[in-house]
Formats: structure tokens, sequence, C-alpha cells
């Protein structure tokens, strides 16, 4: 019986001894640098084929010419292109885009444009001024109102949200 005893302490000391420690998936990390730092990524639910249409260099403020809104929309998996308005009739025959994002009077433009068209965009209104953005999106002709300004997030949930309908939309015209 001692030598089972004395066999069983050997053992354990040795195994002990002879032990590593044992971390965690992330843990490693932490102990070497103190953490990597990895950007808030937002992933679309719903990766749509998004046209962003430049206002005229003459509208200073335009919502849609911030630089950090086409990086995010394609560091969420949308497929992004950018149309200067003046070529905006060119590009519209014949195009495959889910969504297009444009100020409130090139939407227009837009949404007369497209009504031909058998499987139409959703066309998002940028619209910047509080007294324009009273309004609906129905009233003023557009599938959804992007109410300037706002966190990238908000924009991006709002576009899940306008693919989300148009997937919908489309499901129940398949039935």
């Amino acid at each position: 019986m001692t030598r089972t005893v004395a066999a069983t302490v050997a053992f354990l000391v040795v195994g002990s001894i002879a032990s590593q420690d044992v971390s965690a998936c992330g843990d490693k990390f932490l102990l070497l640098g103190r953490g990597v730092r990895f950007q808030r990524a937002y992933a679309a639910i719903h990766p749509a084929a998004i046209l962003l249409v430049m206002p005229p260099k003459s509208v200073k403020g335009a919502a849609i010419r911030d630089s950090r809104l086409k990086t995010a929309l394609q560091m969420a998996g949308h497929r992004v292109d950018v149309v200067q308005a003046a070529k905006l009739l060119e590009v519209l025959p014949g195009s495959r885009y889910d969504i297009i994002l444009a100020e409130r009077a090139d939407a227009a433009v837009v949404k007369n444009t497209m009504t031909a068209a058998s499987k139409k965009p959703a066309i998002v209104g940028v619209v910047e001024d509080l007294g324009t953005a009273d309004g609906t999106a129905a009233r003023l002709g557009f599938d959804a109102v992007l109410k300037t300004p706002q966190p990238l997030p908000d924009i991006l949930r709002l576009l899940d949200d306008v693919m989300k309908a148009r997937i919908e939309k489309a499901r129940a015209a398949a039935i």
C-alpha cells in the first residue's frame, strides 16, 4: 500500500512540475501584446448592390460626399458603385442595383427614370434640412428617407431594413 501511495505522489509531483499553462483562444494575445485591437465591424444581414449618386460640386454639404460612407458600406459587405449626377441617366438603363442612394433632387430623377423597369431598385432619398425631412418616404415617393446627419451604424441598419423589405416583397410576389 505504501508503494501505491508513494507512486501516486511521485506521479502528481512530476505531473505538476512538467505541466504548462493552458489558455483559451484569445488569452494568449492578452499575455503577449495586451490585446489585439479590432475595429468595430458591422456585417450586413442582406448584402446589396448600392449605387451612390454624387451631387454636383455646387452642393457643398452633401452627406453622400462623406468618404467614410463608401468605406463603411464596403466593409459591411455591400457592393458599392459611385456615379456623378450628370452621368446618372447613362448608368440607369440596364443596371442591376438593389438600392440607389441619392440626394433628394437626384432621387426624384431616378424615380421618374425607373418607372418602366421591371426590377426597380429601392430608392433612398437623402434629406438634410429638417423642414423637408418631416415628410414621410411615401409622400416624397421614395422607398426610404435617410435624414442626415446620422451615425454610420444607423445608416447601415436603415439599408438592411430596406433590403429586408425588398426581399419580403419579392417573396410575396413569387407566391
